[in-house]
């Protein structure tokens, strides 16, 4: 299973990349990642406008202003690179375990 969500991050990575350089070629601006939530914004900024106020009043604002927010500046492509890594690194684990 975590090889199969390593695949698919890594194709989602590769795609987000080519959609930023589209992006970059489109506006003949210099190639930067684009970050999550600006991505999240032009997808469905009301979904994102409300998860604020609702972690900020149900939850914690703290959660909000030290774990949500600063997220929602990673670049895209390179979080979801990243979270590859880390299911192809739990593949390789647990194949070295069983066996």
């Amino acid at each position: 299973m975590a090889r199969i969500l390593a695949a698919l991050f890594m194709v989602l990575a590769v795609t987000r990349t080519y959609f930023d350089w589209q992006l970059a070629k489109l506006n003949e601006t210099a190639f930067e990642f684009q970050p999550i939530g600006q991505v999240w914004f032009d997808f469905d900024r009301n979904s994102l406008l409300g998860l604020q106020p609702g972690i900020e009043r149900y939850l914690s604002p703290i959660i909000w202003e030290n774990a949500i927010g600063p997220m929602l500046l990673w670049p895209m492509a390179l979080a979801l690179l990243g979270l590859a890594l880390v299911f192809a690194g739990l593949s390789w684990v647990s194949r070295r375990k069983r066996g």
